[in-house]
């Protein structure tokens, strides 16, 4: 795999007219080849919330444009949902503070409102609700706007299926929220690293959505349940979209938070191949690591080898050369002295 300096902020133009490419990797925009947008503001990182608000909103529509090649935010909602789904919205609130930015939750409801979906058909949700509340979402179970809950909490809480799934070797019980409620899943992840799986992205962020994640932590990097969780009817079939909040990502220390390796990437990334995402993301992670003098994830000795797997059980591709990736830097430009 060859190095595509993902931490580059020198960008080319691409010939497509969307976006760019990274320099050293060509868009390959032919039939067939999953899109990953990466669209990057570097100044993200240092605003405040109200600063930043607007701007990753901006990029999350833009990256959603780019990713279904539509012309306009607007075509790329309207091409995936229809006014009568019901969206579930999957966050990954476990490590405060480095959990998905509420503008981007703000930017879906946006968008789907275009598609003819109403706020109240948005379903926000993580695990348990104390995680949502102690990543600063205000729970919302049955009151006006989007709901946000999760599978375990409070009274009304859905829980999980009574029956469990079995997916090869890989048994658990799902959220009903995924089973029941939802007609379809948008998968918001934030990236890091992690002590076992090696990497969590968008793959990894569904052992949100089942009741025993732990069962899976120690087995052979969470492999193949990782994958098995992921190809389940109710996952598989239900979700349109990836949305990765990549404004910082953690390279090392993860999966709780660890301060001292948050690189400040200020990205949203976009796709509708989950695999090809976390294909991606681990080569993000490998060129930060490499960059502050660590060992890849492999020679670590905690290699993500659900991603692999996953394109084996057919769920998206792992081959980056098969991926094609737009990237664009839209930091705005620094004034010069005496501006």
């Amino acid at each position: 795999m060859h190095r595509r300096r993902f931490l580059s902020s020198a960008l080319t133009t691409a010939a497509l007219g969307v976006g760019g490419v990274w320099p050293g990797r060509r868009a390959a925009a032919q039939a067939g080849r999953p899109r990953v947008v990466v669209y990057r503001d570097t100044t993200l990182p240092t605003l405040g919330a109200e600063a930043a608000t607007p701007r990753i909103k901006e990029l999350v529509h833009t990256t959603v444009q780019q990713a279904l090649r539509a012309a306009a935010p607007q075509a790329a909602w309207q091409s995936l949902f229809k006014s009568e789904d019901v969206v579930a919205v999957k966050l990954n609130c476990m490590s405060q503070p480095h959990v998905p930015h509420p503008a981007v939750l703000e930017a879906i409801v946006e968008g789907l409102g275009t598609a003819g979906v109403p706020p109240e058909q948005v379903i926000a949700y993580d695990k348990e609700d104390r995680d949502l509340i102690s990543a600063g979402y205000t729970l919302n179970r049955d009151g006006p706007g989007v709901r946000v809950y999760g599978t375990l909490g409070g009274d009304g809480a859905p829980g999980y299926s009574e029956h469990f799934t079995l997916k090869g070797t890989t048994s658990f019980k799902l959220s009903q929220i995924v089973t029941t409620q939802a007609t379809a899943i948008i998968n918001v992840p934030v990236v890091k690293d992690h002590f076992y799986a090696g990497l969590t992205g968008a793959l990894k962020n569904h052992f949100g959505s089942i009741h025993n994640p732990e069962d899976f932590h120690f087995l052979n990097h969470c492999d193949p349940a990782i994958a098995d969780v992921n190809r389940t009817g109710d996952i598989q079939g239900k979700q349109r979209l990836v949305i990765c909040d990549a404004v910082n990502v953690q390279y090392n220390g993860g999966p709780s938070y660890e301060p001292t390796s948050m690189y400040p990437y200020g990205g949203i990334i976009a796709s509708t191949d989950p695999v090809a995402v976390d294909a991606e993301l681990e080569v993000l992670l490998r060129d930060l690591r490499d960059q502050f003098g660590l060992p890849s994830l492999e020679d670590d000795g905690r290699p993500p080898v659900h991603i692999k797997t996953a394109a084996d059980r057919h769920l998206g591709c792992a081959d980056v050369d098969q991926i094609e990736l737009l990237a664009m830097d839209l930091t705005p430009p620094t004034p010069e002295a005496g501006e």
